[in-house]
């Protein structure tokens, strides 16, 4: 049910309890990703005439996004169309402790809590940042969270970059803080940026869902716009003192 919810180009925020690397990194949302499609997806999604208009400016006579990313990046393309685990078809373009990689929306919704955000953006920037998403892929994983450089990337900095602003294109404004000596964007920080924008002429994305687990029930449920705003604001330890559902609903 979740698949028919996404578009190509949604942001994708995971919450794993338990990881120890949720102790050296800030807040609760401790993981990003991209949500690119299958070629199926993508072709229905990006027949629109801005997108095809813009993809024949790319030198791709037909103006066929996916003729556009198989000649540019023909590796990344083939290991976007291989099947995965149990058969899993590839829908999401992440930076993992592998590098950067193709994996299935199974495997990234294996994940305690999920939201996803949608860009404002109109079908052309969604591909063009979906094409610069593409050019990261295989690059590893970026362990000195170091923004300045891309020859390795960190989870959040592929989403970062596939967005940045630039000429022709909006993109999306995520905010930098320092890290250890570092200036990193943050899924957590993006997550807020969220919540201080919304309602505002400056927000740029909109909630798709927000799925909040509940480990002592084992289940996840769909919660609302009001829990997601405040869900960067929890602590690492948050799966200890959470709230059931029904008492979230009532405000006991």
């Amino acid at each position: 049910s979740l698949r028919a919810r996404l578009q190509p180009g949604d942001i994708l925020f995971e919450r794993h309890e338990w990881y120890l690397s949720n102790m050296g990194l800030p807040g609760f949302w401790t993981h990003a990703a991209m949500y690119v499609g299958t070629p199926e997806e993508r072709r229905a999604y990006f027949a629109d005439p801005d997108t095809i208009t813009w993809v024949k400016g790319q030198g791709i006579a037909e103006g066929d996004l996916e003729s556009l990313l198989q000649r540019r990046y023909p590796k990344a393309y083939a290991a976007g169309t291989t099947p995965l685990e149990d058969g899993h078809a590839p829908r999401i373009l992440e930076a993992i402790s592998e590098g950067v990689s193709f994996t299935s929306l199974e495997h990234a919704g294996a994940s305690d809590s999920l939201a996803v955000l949608r860009p404002r953006l109109g079908k052309r920037e969604r591909a063009q940042a979906l094409v610069r998403a593409f050019h990261y892929s295989g690059r590893p994983y970026d362990f000195n969270f170091d923004f300045e450089t891309d020859s390795s990337l960190v989870c959040s900095e592929l989403v970062y970059k596939a967005y940045e602003p630039a000429q022709e294109m909006k993109g999306i404004r995520f905010p930098l803080a320092e890290i250890m000596g570092r200036k990193v964007s943050t899924p957590n920080g993006m997550v807020r940026q969220f919540d201080e924008q919304h309602g505002s002429a400056e927000a740029q994305t909109d909630l798709v869902l927000f799925l909040d687990g509940f480990e002592k029930e084992k289940r996840a449920v769909e919660s609302t716009l009001e829990q997601f705003r405040k869900s960067w604001r929890r602590p690492n330890w948050h799966i200890l003192i959470q709230k059931a559902p029904e008492e979230l609903a009532t405000g006991k």
